[in-house]
């Protein structure tokens, strides 16, 4: 199902920065009316704006089913959802059990997976209302396929998932076919979660990540990887080993 983001009412977690906010800007130009969510307070929305912004931390239980709700009553429905928030610590679990480590590694849990859970509950409803295409999507990360060692909690968290993702899938194909699941696999993207570290691919601009989330938001395909993605998911398939020692230091 191909589907043209204008007028489309797209709620979008984690905007307030790196590649939700150029999302959220680029599905704006491109006619949508948007909703974002972040930590940190939005920029003050004026006259004739398409981009309306929540506060949220979604690492708080509860407050993914709010944003839906608060998105929805502002945009009148909702046509497609991103999930696109995370949050990414580098932590060391083999020198025992540090609390400040625990208390990183619950937050990356709850926020790279269980609020997406919670997100995921609380939109079906409006998605399926829509009686037309409607969209989940899920952004994870070539560390799903192939994990690194230092981010061993982000890692496990985007490859969890890429599982909710995909079984996702098989329950919108039963019950709401009008509803398809999408993933979009991100490479190394220029961003201050980021920021001083380097991986075997150049890093890619916030700006052409959400270029990208775009052209496969409508052109409709299940996974859409983006970027050095496209070459470690064929490389994942062939040759395990070799992908997983190209990502493991990275």
């Amino acid at each position: 199902m191909h589907m043209n983001v204008r007028e489309q009412r797209i709620l979008v977690t984690g905007g307030t920065s790196g590649v939700g906010r150029a999302l959220a800007a680029a599905l704006a130009t491109g006619g949508a009316e948007v909703v974002t969510c972040g930590r940190r307070e939005g920029p003050a929305a004026g006259p004739g704006t398409r981009i309306h912004h929540l506060t949220a931390d979604l690492a708080v239980p509860g407050e993914a089913a709010r944003v839906v709700h608060r998105a929805a009553e502002r945009l009148g429905g909702l046509d497609v959802v991103v999930a696109n928030a995370g949050v990414q610590h580098l932590v060391t679990l083999t020198g025992g059990p540090d609390p400040e480590v625990l208390a990183r590694a619950r937050q990356e849990i709850a926020v790279n997976l269980t609020s997406v859970v919670e997100l995921a509950a609380a939109a079906w409803p409006h998605l399926a209302a829509t009686g037309r295409p409607a969209a989940f999507v899920g952004v994870t990360s070539g560390l799903a396929y192939a994990p690194k060692r230092s981010a061993p909690v982000y890692c496990a968290g985007k490859a969890g998932l890429h599982i909710l993702l995909e079984s996702l899938r098989h329950q919108a194909r039963t019950d709401t076919p009008l509803v398809r699941v999408q993933e979009v696999v991100l490479p190394l993207v220029d961003t201050a979660m980021t920021a001083g570290r380097e991986g075997p691919a150049r890093k890619i601009s916030p700006e052409a990540a959400a270029r990208a989330v775009v052209r496969g938001l409508e052109g409709g395909r299940a996974v859409v990887p983006v970027g050095a993605a496209r070459v470690l998911l064929p490389l994942v398939r062939l040759c395990p080993p070799l992908a997983k020692r190209i990502l493991r230091d990275g």
